[in-house]
């Protein structure tokens, strides 16, 4: 089972729709997927119509108060290979009170170990603040996805970074930098880019760009795949699914993707983030390169340049 979370300590930057977007498109490919709506706004909760967002019967919050099992939480969804579990408003309580306990950012984590049942992926829709939420979804992710859709929410990257990095010092962080919801503004697109660059943060192959069917997805069941399959919305998202699934280590089986020639999509190595001690180093797919000291996180990672090479 390997873990996905999409993560920005900042709201509005389409982090709920590539989400249920990425989780059915690797359930599309006949990958068993849960999906995990850990924000307490529970927006996909309301769009896939697994819960009132109200009433924490039957969501995550029943597993994290210890009053069920997580299995008996998995609900089933209209879409096949793709399971779901709901969340609710009461989970923001629960990430307050549980800092009492010991190695409370784990919590979450022990609750994944204990899933009795085949599953190849699980997509994580985080909350969208520093909270004790954020360091339990962080804790036991393989990759994430981190949507930028503004400059404000490139700063705010470093809150993020920060706590990652105490959570989980010394090790290898796969992460995917995926510009959202920017192909019709190119002053504000290029702002982005620019502030991407100058922290070094490298962008991923894949950009998710403006789609009208992809902002009504929410009120038509959530999946753009069956929505509008042949939309540029769908077309992004399948990309996303490839170059998340190139990150974990598994085989395309679709032979050699090609960005279309209208697309703004620049491609780009994932990043490995890793701290060693006093510095962090951003490591492409096949090269390292050091960076300043992790005291500049704060105003975001190094100024190295992001490095480009053509898609396989």
């Amino acid at each position: 089972m390997q873990i996905i979370t999409v993560i920005n300590a900042k709201g509005g930057c389409g982090k709920s729709t590539i989400a249920m977007s990425l989780a059915s498109g690797l359930a599309e490919q006949g990958r068993e997927t849960i999906l995990f709506d850990m924000d307490p706004q529970a927006q996909v909760t309301h769009w896939l119509g697994l819960g009132d967002g109200l009433s924490p019967e039957g969501t995550i919050v029943n597993a994290m108060e210890g009053k069920k099992k997580l299995d008996d939480l998995v609900q089933p969804t209209k879409f096949e290979h793709l399971s779901f579990v709901a969340s609710a408003q009461g989970l923001e309580d629960i990430g307050r009170q549980i800092t009492d306990r010991e190695n409370y950012a784990t919590l979450f984590t022990g609750l994944l170990a204990m899933l009795n049942r085949p599953v190849e992926f699980v997509v994580i829709d985080s909350p969208n603040q520093i909270s004790p939420l954020m360091e339990n979804v962080i804790y036991p992710s393989d990759l994430f996805i981190v949507p930028f859709e503004s400059t404000k929410a490139v700063r705010s990257y470093a809150n993020f970074f920060q706590l990652l990095m105490r959570l989980r010092p010394a090790e290898e962080h796969r992460v995917l930098h995926v510009l959202s919801n920017l192909s019709r503004q190119r002053g504000l697109r290029q702002g982005v880019i620019n502030a991407l660059a100058l922290q070094g943060i490298p962008r991923a192959r894949t950009e998710v760009r403006t789609c009208g069917w992809l902002a009504q997805v929410d009120e038509n069941g959530g999946n753009i795949f069956q929505y509008r399959p042949h939309s540029i919305g769908a077309e992004d998202m399948r990309f996303l699914v490839g170059e998340v699934l190139e990150s974990l280590g598994h085989r395309i089986l679709s032979g050699k993707r090609e960005i279309p020639a209208e697309s703004p999509i620049q491609p780009s190595d994932t990043i490995i983030l890793t701290d060693h001690g006093n510095t962090t180093e951003a490591e492409p797919a096949e090269s390292v390169s050091a960076v300043n000291d992790v005291a500049d996180a704060a105003a975001g990672l190094s100024n190295n340049q992001p490095q480009q090479h053509e898609i396989a």
